[in-house]
């Protein structure tokens, strides 16, 4: 009898779905938009999260969310790993001129079907592998200061700013995520007043009070409340003023 039993459960697991076969054709209806295809994947009590938004779906949300997706996108798998009833796809979407890279996190019930998916998504990075740059958007900015090499150690100590060297006239502002680059330092253009006014956005108000000072900064407001949280302004070695703000 217990022979038998296992027998059963072998006979049992051989007739369940493939989830690795299953997690492919998710990854190909969604290639090909096929939104039928993909919709007979998924459990009637099917519901998706996506990390990175905190959005949730169920079967018909999750479906029109991915056949609504604006502009013209492809979908290329990359790996699926699988076993059992669990399983991860990885895939990459291009959305020119930028591409995503996103892992799927999938629970299958007895059935095969999709029941539960975890999606997490890289931010957007630039097809050329730089960061994007939306049409119209603020995409950079000169800083400008009396000596560069003072600039870069204020910068540095109060910011932890890293930096491209591109001769004695110029420093790039490297990105935070290593991508690219956010602004510069040009010893070209004076510190005037009356100009736009740059805000940096801190984790820690208080700390980048302490570091802009510490550095040879001067507090010139603040911190102080305002609708959207806390901020303070100072003004660099060279007589620059920016801004620094905090949600709380």
């Amino acid at each position: 009898m217990v022979w038998a039993r296992v027998v059963d459960m072998d006979a049992d697991l051989d007739a369940r779905p493939d989830p690795h076969e299953t997690l492919t054709r998710f990854a190909d209806a969604i290639a090909t938009r096929d939104w039928d295809g993909l919709a007979a994947l998924l459990a009637a009590d099917f519901a998706a999260r996506l990390v990175h938004t905190g959005e949730t779906f169920d079967r018909d949300g999750f479906v029109a969310f991915n056949r609504d997706y604006p502009g013209p996108w492809t979908f290329a798998l990359e790996d699926v790993v699988a076993s059992g009833s669990t399983g991860v796809l990885r895939a990459r979407v291009s959305a020119e001129p930028v591409t995503y890279y996103v892992a799927s996190f999938a629970t299958l019930d007895e059935s095969g079907s999709i029941v539960d998916l975890t999606e997490v998504w890289t931010d957007a990075v630039a097809t050329d592998g730089g960061r994007p740059h939306p049409h119209h958007g603020l995409d950079y900015v000169e800083i400008g200061v009396a000596d560069l090499a003072s600039a870069q150690t204020f910068y540095a100590a109060a910011f932890g700013w890293e930096f491209n060297a591109y001769g004695p006239a110029y420093a790039g502002i490297r990105a935070p995520s290593g991508r690219g680059e956010v602004g510069g330092l040009t010893p070209g253009r004076p510190a005037a007043p009356g100009g736009p006014l740059v805000l940096l956005f801190s984790d820690d108000l208080d700390a980048s009070v302490a570091a802009v000072s510490a550095a040879g900064g001067t507090v010139t407001e603040g911190p102080y409340d305002f609708p959207g949280g806390r901020r303070f302004h100072f003004t660099d070695p060279s007589g620059t003023e920016l801004g620094v703000w905090s949600t709380s």
